[in-house]
C-alpha cells in the first residue's frame, strides 16, 4: 500500500517544526519557493519505472549507448508530485535529473539519494520529515537554506566519490543532492555507485515523492 499523501493543511505545521534557530540559520531556497513549495498540495508519489534500451549492434553503438544518459524526471500533474523515468543505469553512465513542473503550483524540489531506512513510509513519518534528525531537515541542512534571506546556499550538495553514489542514511548525515526550482531545469552526472547496487531517491520538498534505481554492470 503507497503511503498517504499528506494534504496542504500539513504542510503549515512541518514549517512549524522546523525547530530551533540555529537550525533554520543552517537550511536555504531561493524566493520563498521553497516555503510555498513545503504549502503546496501533494498526492501519493512512486517512481514510474520505464526505459531500457536494445543490446549494441556493434562495439562503437555499446560506447555511445553507454554515455547516453539515463533521466529521471520530476512532474506534477493530476496524479500530484512524483517522479517518473529510467528504473536501471550502468555503473559509470550519466544520470540527468530534469525538472518538468511549474515551480509556482508546487514549488521547488530535490532529488536526494537516501538509505531505505531514513525513508519516510507512512504520513505520519512524512509530517514528521522537517523535525531535526530526520532526513528532510537534515537536508535542508546539508543544501545550507537560510530562512532569513531565501536562499539556497548548495543547490548541488556533492559527498562520497563525484558522480551520483553517496547517499544520507541515520549515520552519513551528508549525501548526494540537488536542488531545483526553476521548470526546464536539468542536472547530470555520472552514477560512481557499484554495479548491484539500489540507489532510492526523495524530494525532501515533497517527502512523498519517492523512487529508485538499480546500477547494473
Amino acid at each position: 500500500m503507497r503511503p498517504a499523501a499528506l494534504t496542504w493543511d500539513a504542510r503549515p505545521q512541518m514549517i512549524a517544526r522546523v525547530a530551533t534557530d540555529k537550525e533554520k540559520k543552517a537550511m536555504t531556497p531561493q524566493r520563498s519557493t521553497v516555503l510555498r513549495g513545503l504549502l503546496a498540495a501533494g498526492a501519493a508519489a512512486g517512481l514510474m519505472a520505464a526505459l531500457g534500451s536494445g543490446s549494441p549492434a556493434s562495439a562503437d553503438e555499446g560506447a555511445q549507448a553507454a554515455a547516453t544518459a539515463k533521466t529521471v524526471s520530476m512532474r506534477f500533474d493530476a496524479s500530484g508530485p512524483r517522479f517518473t523515468g529510467s528504473s536501471f543505469v550502468t555503473a559509470g553512465q550519466p544520470l540527468r535529473i530534469r525538472n518538468l513542473s511549474d515551480p509556482r503550483k508546487i514549488g521547488p524540489h530535490t532529488f536526494t539519494l537516501v538509505a531505505a531506512n531514513v525513508l519516510p513510509r507512512s504520513r505520519k513519518a512524512m509530517r514528521n520529515c522537517f523535525t531535526p534528525g530526520k532526513i528532510c531537515m537534515t537536508g535542508a541542512i546539508a543544501h545550507e537554506f537560510d530562512e532569513k534571506t531565501e536562499q539556497v546556499k548548495r543547490p548541488l550538495v556533492e559527498a562520497g566519490l563525484s558522480g551520483w553514489d553517496r547517499r544520507f542514511s541515520r549515520k552519513v548525515k551528508t549525501g548526494d543532492s540537488w536542488y531545483s526550482e526553476r521548470q526546464g531545469e536539468q542536472f547530470e552526472q555520472v552514477v560512481s555507485a557499484k554495479p548491484g547496487t539500489l540507489l532510492r531517491f526523495m524530494c525532501i520538498i515533497h517527502p512523498e515523492m519517492q523512487g529508485k534505481i538499480k546500477v547494473v554492470g
